[in-house]
């Protein structure tokens, strides 16, 4: 299976798309003392920040960005678990940065905008509150059509059950290690992400060669290991209703999680899964 996955990689990374300009977005996260969930476009982003600990993080925007134009990025704050409103000593500095150039040094970027929570948030008593960055963006792509022209998923019956039903697929192809069919089905999400991140097929291949991450979910040879059901989830709709993902209620998580232990410790592979449905189809697919 390893070797059929490895093979399969190597045709797969030939898609990637190349560009002549290659500008990138990064939001820069500083949190401490609150719950954070980021998304770009409505488009909930992969990395969450939620739980108690304090943060700093460079989150990359570009495949959340779907085309040239105006762009918003929400940021949602929720107080500590255990607290009824967040704090007035919650912490939140957020800057949006832009590079004309990926290669470009992080002293060279560019700050579009910044944003903190009110210095008297704890006197509101809220239990929730809500950061907007809008922002202009020029990329060198555009795949805002297969959003477009996605379907409305309130409107499809049962879509609760369906979209158990695909994580569940997903899933048993993990249990099973069954990892080409896995990779199949997330071929799509990971060319987008490899493409509008200006990653090489050189680059990728030496990645692969330290630790190939399409290898090592389902590697069955693990001690402990773990794939963990699709139960006590929260299931979120965003992008019109367009884009559902299912998460885990207490920390918003990927559902999709294999375990394992190794010598210095558990380790493991998260899996973010989007999923939409396609124009005149009845299937639901990995966005």
């Amino acid at each position: 299976m390893e070797k059929e996955i490895i093979t399969y990689q190597d045709k797969m990374y030939d898609k990637i798309e190349k560009f002549d300009t290659k500008p990138l977005y990064v939001l820069q996260v500083n949190k401490n003392n609150c719950r954070v969930l980021v998304s770009c476009n409505e488009i909930p982003h992969w990395i969450t920040f939620f739980d108690n600990d304090g943060a700093s993080t460079p989150l990359f925007l570009n495949d959340y960005i779907l085309k040239s134009g105006n762009q918003i990025v929400k940021i949602q704050i929720y107080p500590k678990e255990g607290q009824e409103f967040i704090a007035d000593n919650a912490d939140l500095d957020i800057k949006l940065k832009y590079a004309k150039d990926k290669n470009d040094g992080v002293d060279t970027y560019t700050n579009l905008s910044h944003v903190e929570l009110p210095e008297n948030i704890g006197s509101k008593k809220l239990p929730y509150f809500e950061l907007k960055i809008p922002f202009e963006a020029i990329v060198p792509w555009d795949f805002s059509k297969d959003l477009d022209t996605a379907q409305d998923l309130s409107k499809v019956p049962d879509i609760e059950e369906k979209v158990v039903k695909k994580y569940n697929q997903l899933r048993e192809l993990l249990v099973n290690g069954d990892g080409l069919s896995f990779l199949k089905e997330i071929e799509r999400s990971d060319l987008k992400t490899m493409s509008y991140l200006y990653f090489t097929k050189k680059e990728i291949l030496i990645e692969d060669k330290i630790e190939n991450s399409d290898i090592k979910p389902i590697r069955k040879d693990v001690k402990n290991r773990k794939v963990y059901p699709i139960e006590d989830y929260e299931m979120t709709f965003s992008a019109d209703n367009k884009l559902v993902i299912l998460r885990r209620k207490k920390d918003r998580e990927e559902i999709l999680n294999v375990e394992f232990e190794t010598e210095t410790g558990v380790d493991g592979s998260i899996r973010c899964t989007i999923l939409y449905m396609p124009y005149n189809s009845n299937e639901l697919k990995v966005w």
